[in-house]
């Protein structure tokens, strides 16, 4: 009630313009001014406890439109686990959410942040020209961004610069050879940011960013075999404090006090507090036999300490070297009782470029479709004790406990009125921690006009190793001078997604979004690890030290080695129960050819309590007494070339 950027209502008006325009006869030009979204549906909210970004998938028709001249790389994978391809463009860094709104709202009292930075223009050129290049070319510009906040209760207005003026370029060209058997294509990207001498930006936000790849795909004895692969270096400029900043992120973790540092040459992986730029590469490769019988791949895929690609693309992770391989027979012409079979087996292995080994695994996989088009699918996976240079979120590294994965999903006969597929996963780790997902969902066409699919979703799972907080510590000198501290935690997430078209007539329909969502997280038995490079942990209050609950503030007090020199520390309760609605409804009516209306209702809400369990009666009417914030947007667009 005291926040005076908050008012029961708001009324936003708006207008731009999209121009396609037909170059040649396979060249398309597509501009866009000033656009809006508003009518796309809204993500879905996810349980994160890790120190990685989540990334969503592209729902703006823009950058949806003939994007396929933009893929660039891939990977190709008869099984895999925890590894991704080498991506060079993600569309959604266009016109993202203000990269500081988070710095000001750590210091505001009352603050109105902007939601997403507004796209002033874009343009691309996508098409193949009569040479036989598929070519891409894109580039946008976003405006600069400012949050008002006050950092006092009736205490003055105070602006800040929340997400620079900045300028994102994409081009990218493939040719084919050999009637689309050899393909060979580049890519480069740039991202330019104004930061207009401001200390808060420039200490914090690189001024540019470039990257350029290739990559390649060959086949041969009739498209039996094939060798595909994508190579990438990256190149960041900005203040010392803004690289620095990067070295520290957790994509990189530079700061880490075991690192086995290579100091020479442009690829340095030393923590440097002076250095202005960052440099990097990353190479995926892969040999494969595809068809036939018998199948089998070997992969590489590696990403150098400096390799840097979040300004125009995204990655969580590099400084690792992972491989695997697999061999799978399949059998193709039915049988008495099946349609199809298929069975593999394979592993993986990875080592950070310390040599230290990351990834070990193993596994198995079977899936048959049988006379009646129903498919059965089992897995079976072994995750191996490794090491975990990112555990301890910049600090030593640390031991890991495998475990054993099981899954098995049945699907239905995809021609019915109503598709099941049900879903269900298992793991032990060696350790005793257990974890189980169960996903059943329906696809429904009740009549020819209408789909639904309803997809719930239930995760129980523990985790022995669950980090919570680093004190700094001098008595601590096994860790460098801090104590990392971990917990036993339980997580439990429940989500239905539920999805509904409806084609009313052919010149209007209806989409309709709901996803209901609930997480929680209990961390009980809070520890820290007995050494680097160790699985064993100690915990507080029974193998080292004392702990005690605060029953008014609900913080923990934590003595490490009880009468010793330690300095006794103390952190807030990290339990948390999360609940949140997210609804998006759109009717559509083309009422003219290339002329649409948009009317839309988007209602979010969501709340959070300590109480680290679900409890549907108790949850559920929480949810629906929290405040929601309902969006109404009307959006009309004229097509003048008709």
């Amino acid at each position: 009630p005291h926040n005076p950027y908050r008012t029961s209502t708001t009324t936003n008006v708006n207008a731009g313009a999209d121009i396609k325009y037909n170059l040649t006869s396979s060249l398309t030009l597509d501009a866009t001014i000033n656009p809006d979204f508003g009518q796309v549906e809204v993500d879905p909210a996810q349980l994160n406890l890790s120190a990685y970004e989540v990334s969503y998938d592209e729902k703006r028709p823009f950058f949806i439109a003939n994007r396929s001249a933009f893929s660039f790389g891939g990977m190709s994978c008869i099984n895999c686990n925890n590894t991704s391809s080498l991506s060079a463009f993600y569309t959604r860094r266009i016109g993202r959410p203000p990269q500081l709104n988070g710095f000001v709202n750590s210091s505001a009292a009352y603050a109105d942040t902007p939601d997403d930075a507004t796209i002033l223009g874009a343009a691309k050129i996508t098409g193949r020209t009569q040479g036989g290049y598929t070519i891409g070319i894109m580039d946008a510009v976003t405006s600069r961004e400012t949050a008002h906040y006050t950092t006092t209760p009736g205490g003055p207005e105070q602006t800040q610069t929340v997400e620079p003026f900045a300028n994102y370029f994409v081009g990218r060209v493939k040719k084919e050879f050999r009637g689309g058997a050899t393909t060979v294509g580049g890519i480069f990207t740039s991202a330019v940011r104004s930061l207009d001498g401001d200390t808060v930006l420039t200490n914090r936000l690189r001024n540019n960013a470039s990257a350029v790849g290739m990559d390649w795909s060959h086949s041969w004895s009739n498209r039996v075999y094939r060798w595909r692969g994508t190579l990438m270096a990256s190149d960041v400029r900005g203040s010392q404090q803004a690289i620095a900043l990067t070295q520290r992120s957790p994509t990189h973790y530079y700061q880490r006090p075991d690192r086995d540092v290579m100091s020479d040459g442009l690829f340095s992986t030393r923590y440097d507090t002076t250095a202005t730029s960052m440099q990097g590469y990353g190479l995926y490769t892969r040999v494969a036999k595809e068809s036939g019988n018998w199948i089998w791949e070997l992969q590489q895929n590696w990403r150098s300490p400096g390799f840097e690609t979040n300004d125009l693309s995204i990655i969580s992770r590099v400084d690792y070297r992972w491989m695997n391989g697999n061999l799978a027979k399949q059998w193709l012409t039915p049988g008495r009782f099946y349609r199809s079979a298929f069975l593999s087996y394979g592993g993986q292995m990875q080592y950070n470029y310390d040599g230290l080994r990351t990834d070990l695994e193993q596994y198995a996989f079977n899936s048959i479709e049988f006379t009646n088009y129903w498919v059965m699918r089992a897995y079976w996976g072994r995750s191996h004790d490794v090491n975990d240079d990112r555990l301890s979120r910049g600090g030593p590294v640390l031991g890991t406990v495998g475990y054993d994965f099981y899954q098995l999903g049945i699907s239905t006969d995809p021609r019915g009125v109503a598709v099941w597929n049900v879903q269900n996963g298992y793991s032990v780790a060696f350790d005793g921690a257990r974890s189980w997902n169960f996903r059943p969902g329906v696809a429904i066409k009740p009549v020819g006009n209408v789909f639904v699919q309803i997809s719930p979703s239930w995760d129980w799972s523990q985790d022995g190793a669950q980090y919570v907080t680093t004190v700094k510590d001098p008595t601590a000198t096994a860790f460098s001078g801090s104590r990392y501290v971990f917990a036993y935690i339980t997580t439990r997430t429940l989500s239905i997604d539920t999805r509904v078209n409806w084609t009313i007539r052919p010149d209007m329909t209806m989409q309709l979004f709901v996803q209901p969502f609930a997480a929680s997280g209990d961390y009980k038995r809070f520890r820290e690890f007995a050494a680097p490079r160790s699985n064993r942990k100690l915990e507080y209050g029974h193998d080292i030290g004392t702990i005690a609950r605060s029953s008014t503030s609900g913080e923990y007090t934590v003595d490490p080695d009880g009468t010793g020199p330690a300095t006794a520390f103390t952190f807030g309760d990290p339990n948390f129960t999360s609940r949140s609605l997210r609804g998006t409804a759109v009717l559509r009516w083309e009422y003219r050819p290339g002329s649409t209306m948009y009317f839309v209702w988007t209602q979010q809400r969501s709340g959070n309590d300590l109480y680290g369990d679900l409890d549907f009666r108790r949850d559920s009417r929480a949810l629906f007494s929290d405040r929601p914030d309902n969006v109404f947007l009307v959006k009309a667009t004229y097509w003048l070339g008709r």
